[in-house]
């Protein structure tokens, strides 16, 4: 058995945080190059790396993602094709993978292991639609913390009763069911979060990522289960 947190208990949410414009745009003034600095070659990524004379260099970790994936982000970036998505990280790993660079010295090697996993970062975060909001409204001043409620009562409601029913389950078709009808929330509040975004409401879509930070520990709760523990 386990038990949840009583922060979930319906309260005023806490007030939005406002980031520092340094973290947020300390990598917009950057612009990676598209030939390769020491040969000329244009270089066949969004990264540093050339394949021809094996000049690889740093990037910030923090460079943007949807530019780093060429990735566009429309007027809606919350919105992206994910076949595009996993192509362009598939291309980016084929030339900066550390195993590609090992018989070009060890300190390549280590040049290109940040490299990957900034790209592994980039592309999990914008894969997920939680976290891909969140990247978005980071870039808005806006953060999704741990103290943040859920505002809307009929979703916390049916959030508590779903925490309960995985306590009481005895069996995996119980839970098979709270998932089923967790799915659904969580496809209606992932279709608020996109409507939300595409308007610039930033503080609706940061409340509509609350309420999915919670439906997502549901799910991680009922996908671990018997020895299920709640995030929030």
């Amino acid at each position: 058995m386990f038990s949840f947190s009583a922060r979930l208990a319906y309260t005023r949410p806490a007030a939005l945080r406002t980031l520092r414009s340094a973290r947020l745009y300390s990598a917009k003034s950057i612009v990676l190059p598209t030939e390769c600095p020491s040969c000329g070659t244009p270089l066949p990524t969004r990264l540093p790396a050339c394949p021809k004379c094996r000049f690889i260099q740093r990037i910030p970790d923090d460079y943007d993602y949807y530019d780093l994936l060429r990735t566009n982000k429309y007027e809606n970036p919350f919105q992206l094709n994910k076949g595009n998505l996993r192509r362009s990280f598939l291309d980016l790993q084929r030339h900066i993978h550390p195993d590609v660079w090992a018989p070009h010295g060890d300190d390549k090697v280590d040049v290109a292991r940040d490299l990957s996993g900034i790209v592994n970062k980039a592309y999990n975060t914008l894969l997920s639609p939680l976290s891909r909001a969140q990247y978005i409204l980071r870039e808005h001043g806006l953060d999704v913390s741990e103290t943040d409620q859920v505002e809307d009562p009929e979703l916390l409601m049916g959030i508590l009763e779903s925490r309960e029913a995985l306590e009481e389950a005895q069996a995996q078709s119980d839970v098979d069911a709270i998932r089923e009808e967790n799915a659904g929330r969580i496809d209606t509040v992932v279709n608020e979060i996109d409507e939300h975004i595409g308007a610039h409401n930033w503080e609706a879509a940061h409340k509509a990522a609350v309420k999915l930070k919670y439906l997502e520990s549901i799910e991680h709760a009922a996908k671990s289960w018997p020895a299920a523990s709640f995030d929030h």
